[in-house]
């Protein structure tokens, strides 16, 4: 069994500056003890050689000297019982190394090489990544006892550090490429609906999958027991993914970074792990200034709860990094897990729902609509797992009762089991998506009749009615409608709900009015086949603005098809709850328990600002019991105390008296 398979990663990432490579080994891997890591991620190689390298176009740290870090940093990781994986950035090349091989670089649509701070931008079909980064590759493997490589900003570079964008690769490598492979010119511009571009999509995914499959082989044939990881699932055995910070994106900050991040991961794939690095720092161009405490907190236990290890990252080294708060809260979490590490890692969540995350090549409006029913069921505490659209199967949807599409893009692949699925599972679809691509399957199988284009729905409302479909809206009569909105007729024998009203006068006060039925509906039925299709975007619009009322048009509906969800509670929706089920399996010790739930406050947090959470008190706490023994106890990892619980027929009931930020409870 390869060594990550435990799935028990506390991961430290220092991401190393040039000058870096005369740092003290001995306090750095002092730090990692203190810490509880078991994995050094560290700079090996590729814009800088932290080793003496005899590659000749492979660029020396300046502060290298007649020393060897990467060395030095192997034999005390390996004496320590410290993994050690080897960081690579194949993305760029020293301006030295450009001024012999010119031929190298990635080139604007102007034809300019991009060169930042001393390194030059290369390109992914160049000579460079294509072939010398596997001598680079060759040189380390061959000289170090490694434990894995990770390669860093992987595959197509259009911006740098500034986020300035240079455009589609010009660079001879890449014309030369595309017009043998497709007879075309490559684009200039990135327009979805342009075929051409559509077709520099599939080959910017063909010539990635051709580098990794060098790598792969390459890297595999050194050893089997050698980890390959980096932001992709071609070919990799850890993908990568980062909870990360950016003072210039707009606000709100997304509370379920970590969450979303290897939930995305856990539900798609079982041969793959997920590393979701914490990224310390407020943004790229701020890396010494870290996030606030509590945000490093919760995006470490969400790791833990969503069925992964534990990731952290800063630049440059801990002896002069400018902001040590968060270094207390990184050693409380990761020794934590290693004084209960047999209980995670090995299980997997127990879903009502499977969500269905649009791509490949999802546009932002897809993402949104994605991201908002993500919030609603998580608000909602429905239980439920994601699952990555392009390798969506039938099987993921093993043991759930309804799967719900976030606006996802019309495939022959995802019809083929969409319709297989909905012999016994019930089917939810959101989004606008589908109007790119109608197909007559696609209307047959939401039993849409009839339909037209997309509308504006800007000042228009709908009818929250039937009332019997949406409890939580009794006092609320209508509802407001933003953006897109398709206007459908159902198939017959179908019912149809939420009906659009107008767009009526909103000014002045006293001409207020004329918000008139439209005969168009939001939500089509069909209660035989168990089918619910919303012709507008409720998750883009709860994600945006936070009303209610968004929210229960999707959960309020989400439970007519779950009847007994299987954990149902009165905790409010800033907590965070997870429900998952050990396994037995041949990587793992037999499983510690049954059961796990995981809650995690989420209260304190404002939009912007992180504050400590306030505690919550008698959270009550129900589950569907299915399985044929009765759990002989309920033991809190925080606390290290038993709870009482009580059977009531076939669900289970307890109280957790008092929830601080984290609590971690084990059904044995």
């Amino acid at each position: 069994m390869p060594w990550w398979d435990r799935n028990n990663l506390r991961l430290i990432q220092t991401n190393l500056r040039a000058a870096d490579a005369a740092l003290d080994r001995r306090r750095l891997i002092d730090t990692l003890r203190e810490l509880s890591a078991n994995v050094l991620l560290l700079n090996t190689g590729g814009l800088v050689a932290f080793y003496p390298t005899a590659l000749e176009y492979h660029y020396r740290s300046p502060t290298l000297g007649g020393g060897d870090l990467t060395g030095d940093m192997v034999k005390l990781c390996n004496d320590n019982g410290i993994r050690y994986i080897a960081r690579f950035d194949f993305s760029k090349i020293h301006e030295s190394v450009y001024a012999e091989h010119p031929e190298w670089a990635y080139r604007s649509i102007g034809g300019n090489s991009v060169n930042y701070n001393g390194m030059v931008h290369a390109c992914i079909n160049s000579e460079y990544q294509r072939k010398y980064s596997l001598a680079i590759l060759d040189e380390v493997t061959s000289r170090y006892p490694i434990d894995g490589v990770f390669f860093n900003m992987f595959g197509y570079t259009t911006r740098d550090y500034s986020n300035n964008y240079h455009g589609i690769c010009q660079c001879g490598n890449c014309k030369a490429l595309f017009a043998q492979r497709y007879g075309r010119t490559l684009p200039v511009e990135e327009n979805p609906d342009d075929p051409v571009f559509q077709m520099y999509l599939q080959f910017k995914e063909e010539t990635i999958h051709e580098v990794l499959d060098a790598v792969h082989t390459l890297i595999k044939g050194k050893s089997r027991e050698l980890a390959i990881s980096t932001y992709t699932d071609y070919k990799v055995d850890i993908i990568k993914k980062e909870s990360n910070t950016e003072i210039h994106r707009p606000y709100p900050v997304w509370e379920y970074s970590a969450s979303e991040n290897n939930q995305s991961v856990e539900g798609s794939w079982n041969d793959k792990l997920i590393s979701n690095v914490c990224i310390n720092a407020i943004g790229i161009d701020y890396r010494f200034q870290g996030v606030p405490s509590v945000q490093v907190s919760r995006r470490l236990y969400q790791g833990l709860a969503s069925g992964s290890g534990l990731d952290f990252c800063i630049i440059g080294v801990f002896a002069d990094y400018p902001d040590r708060k968060n270094l207390p809260v990184v050693k409380k979490v990761f020794q934590f897990h290693r004084e209960n590490e047999a209980y995670f890692g090995n299980f997997e969540a127990v879903p009502d729902i499977v969500l269905v995350k649009p791509g490949p090549h999802a546009d932002e409006t897809q993402i949104q609509e994605y991201l908002g029913l993500f919030k609603i069921l998580k608000e909602d505490h429905l239980q439920f797992k994601v699952v990555e659209q392009p390798v969506f199967s039938l099987a993921h949807t093993e043991g759930a009762r309804l799967i719900l599409c976030a606006d996802c893009t019309v495939t022959q692949p995802l019809l083929d089991v969409l319709e297989e699925a909905a012999k016994t599972k019930a089917l939810m679809w959101s989004g606008t998506a589908w109007l790119k691509n109608p197909e007559r399957r696609f209307l047959n199988l939401f039993s849409i009749a009839e339909y037209i284009g997309s509308i504006n729905s800007r000042w228009a409302y709908l009818q929250n009615s039937p009332a019997a479909l949406f409890p939580h809206l009794t006092e609320t009569d209508w509802t407001m409608l933003d953006g897109p909105f398709i206007p459908v007729k159902p198939a017959a024998g179908c019912s149809a709900a939420l009906e659009k009203l107008s767009g009526g006068r909103f000014g002045p006060p006293e001409m207020c009015g004329g918000n008139v039925p439209t005969g168009e509906y939001g939500l089509i039925i069909n209660n035989e086949k168990k089918t619910m299709f919303y012709t507008f975007q409720p998750g883009c619009l709860y994600k945006r603005y936070g009303y209610d009322e968004h929210r229960y048009l999707i959960s309020d509906a989400v439970r007519q098809n779950m009847l007994i969800p299987s954990l149902s509670t009165n905790a409010p929706p800033y907590i965070e709850i997870f429900l998952n089920k050990y396994l037995n399996d041949e990587n793992h010790k037999a499983p510690p328990g049954i059961y796990n739930i995981q809650l995690i406050n989420l209260s304190g947090f404002n939009g912007s600002a992180f504050h400590p959470c306030a505690p919550i008190h008698t959270i009550e706490i129900s589950i569907k019991w299915d399985e044929q023994n009765s759990p002989e106890e309920i033991t809190s990892l925080i606390g290290k105390k038993k709870l009482p619980f009580y059977f009531d027929g076939s669900l289970l009931h307890f109280t957790l008296p008092a929830l601080d930020e984290y609590e971690a409870l084990v059904l044995v």
